[in-house]
């Protein structure tokens, strides 16, 4: 298993291949043909398994896929990014057979990258049955907390939770799906046809844990929505946050809409003020990662949204010191920093190495 070979070296037989193949050599005659395929598959695994990677510029990305919506955590001194794998070609989550699993990989230092198996794959005729989408992961106790979004055959969303012990195993819970938009007089939802009730991120806030999530309202408008629990059974609905435009929408198949949802949500409590960062195409700008401010959790103003991190595509925070933030970025995964004790923080990528460094210890 993946999860054994974390930070482990390979069998003196692997390496003699994987060298053999590397340099061009060839033994006397050439390799007769189980030689070709060992050695073939170990070189195939090497690269799989561990990426080279250009953090600064290109950043991490699994071979054959980029990265999506993911979460990061820290276990036993490695970071775990779990991350829609997207295909590179035709990148759209709707098509079937597309993103149907969480990849999931590793890295001590920032620089060197382990990737695990896959995690979490679709069930078939059920309301996860065609897509798995934007993972959450909490810790709770000795045990990871994974609140994702499962996509039925009639493309309805929905949120369930699963949790695991180590990260590579996990178990769905018997009471799934939460469906926090079920009932509710202000979303407009249902289970037999296109609907949104995904993106879930998890947090922690005066002794319950909070949920923002993309939803639509009756209007129909998106909106960011927010839902809390003290034991993981019963939420409690707290009805939109922040709400997009009703009108100015335009579907284009090769994506670039000038006008979207409001995704990837994240809220933040710093310095005494909450933080909304967002995910959103708006007409007129061609601004995409957002932050909203607001002295209330329950309330966020669209006209009052500005720039968080230019050219990057959703956010998750990595780790914290004092007032600075490492944050990092999705399609190929690159890291930023900010400063929440600025007047209006923003993201910047690192420039240098040292400064990516410097966040290791």
């Amino acid at each position: 298993m993946a999860k054994k070979e974390c930070g482990s070296r390979r069998s003196t037989r692997r390496e003699v291949f994987l060298a053999m193949a590397s340099s061009g050599a060839r033994a006397p005659g050439g390799m007769n043909i189980v030689q070709f395929e060992e050695t073939l598959a170990t070189m195939r695994e090497g690269r799989y398994r561990h990426p080279e990677v250009d953090i600064l510029k290109t950043g991490f990305r699994p071979v054959g896929g980029s990265v999506a919506d993911f979460c990061v955590v820290e276990h036993r001194r490695r970071h775990h990014f779990f991350y829609i794998e997207r295909r590179l070609t035709e990148g759209t989550p709707f098509y079937p057979g597309h993103e149907i699993y969480f990849g999931h990989a590793s890295t001590a230092d920032f620089f060197s990258w382990e990737v695990h198996d896959p995690v979490m794959l679709i069930r078939p005729g059920t309301w996860e049955g065609a897509h798995l989408w934007a993972p959450s992961i909490l810790q709770q106790g000795d045990r990871f907390l994974m609140a994702y979004t499962g996509v039925n055959q009639r493309l309805a969303q929905n949120i369930g939770l699963a949790s695991s012990k180590d990260l590579f195993e996990w178990k769905r819970w018997e009471m799934n799906p939460i469906s926090p938009c079920r009932g509710k007089h202000w979303a407009f939802w249902r289970e037999d046809g296109i609907a949104s009730c995904r993106d879930p991120f998890l947090f922690r806030h005066g002794g319950r844990v909070w949920m923002t999530y993309t939803a639509n309202t009756q209007a129909p408008a998106p909106c960011v929505a927010l839902a809390s629990t003290s034991d993981f059974e019963k939420w409690n609905d707290h009805g939109p946050i922040l709400t997009g435009p009703v009108d100015g929408y335009e579907p284009r198949l090769t994506g670039g809409h000038p006008q979207g949802s409001l995704e990837s949500s994240r809220l933040l409590f710093r310095r005494g003020r909450w933080f909304l960062l967002v995910q959103a195409a708006r007409r007129g700008t061609d601004v995409r990662n957002w932050v909203f401010e607001s002295q209330d959790m329950f309330h966020f103003d669209l006209s009052t949204g500005r720039e968080f991190w230019r050219g990057a595509y959703t956010t998750a925070i990595v780790k914290e010191k004092g007032d600075r933030a490492l944050v990092a970025c999705a399609g190929q995964i690159r890291f930023g920093e900010v400063n929440w004790a600025e007047e209006k923080p923003a993201a910047r990528f690192l420039e240098s190495h040292e400064q990516l460094r410097a966040w290791q210890s």
